[in-house]
């Protein structure tokens, strides 16, 4: 085990002791000396500290930095990271344009925060071209991560028909997918949709939503 990787383990030890305090300050020291030896991880988790205050003071020039570091090391997390300080502005210019190709990179590693937000960016064209069939299809593969967001924001653009006529079988069968993975926000919307839809329309959406999930568990 190398000296970098033995630092971050323990700043994750200090970490999960306390929340503050002295032992908050010495997972701080630790992470950035692990973090300044080339540690990807830990040069993440480092911005990550330096963006919320956790054990130094807050510091967003420096947690943008920090997560450059782990993103040119190629961490999907600090790629998504930096990414999301170039599209608010944090710790420095704002550029939707670099964001969205730090979102891309991070997407490719399976980065379900940086799909979310790439459909969001390809629907309404921020950061580049505005691509409907893009924006579900990185949904579609967040989704298949099991993540709720990704579904729901599907359901979303079936039923407002963005980028397709709208079909509420489908809006509402990813819906229910996003429900079944803990968006609650999902209910609100199956009960507006079960109000226009006839009971065959309903059913047909239910045996959908159960395809779905069988093909993204499979």
């Amino acid at each position: 085990m190398t000296d970098a990787e033995q630092l971050f383990k323990e700043a994750h030890r200090l970490m999960r002791l306390t929340s503050g305090g002295d032992q908050l300050q010495r997972a701080a020291e630790a992470m950035v000396r692990a973090a300044d030896q080339g540690h990807a991880a830990a040069a993440n988790n480092f911005g990550a500290m330096l963006q919320h205050g956790r054990g130094v003071p807050v510091d967003l020039g420096e947690a943008r930095r920090y997560y450059a570091l782990a993103a040119d090391a190629g961490l999907p997390e600090g790629q998504f990271n930096l990414g999301f300080m170039w599209l608010n502005g944090l710790g420095g210019p704002a550029n939707p344009h670099e964001a969205r190709q730090l979102f891309d990179m991070a997407a490719k590693g399976d980065d379900t925060d940086a799909l979310t937000h790439l459909g969001r960016m390809a629907m309404v064209g921020e950061g580049g071209p505005q691509d409907f069939i893009a924006a579900r299809d990185y949904w579609r593969k967040g989704m298949a991560l099991d993540d709720g967001r990704c579904a729901f924001n599907l359901g979303v653009a079936m039923a407002g028909g963005h980028g397709a006529p709208p079909d509420f079988v489908q809006a509402y069968a990813h819906f229910a997918c996003a429900l079944d993975l803990d968006n609650r926000a999902a209910e609100a919307e199956l009960q507006k949709l079960a109000a226009v839809m006839t009971e065959d329309e309903r059913a047909s959406a239910v045996a959908l939503a159960k395809t779905l999930r069988q093909t993204a568990s499979g």
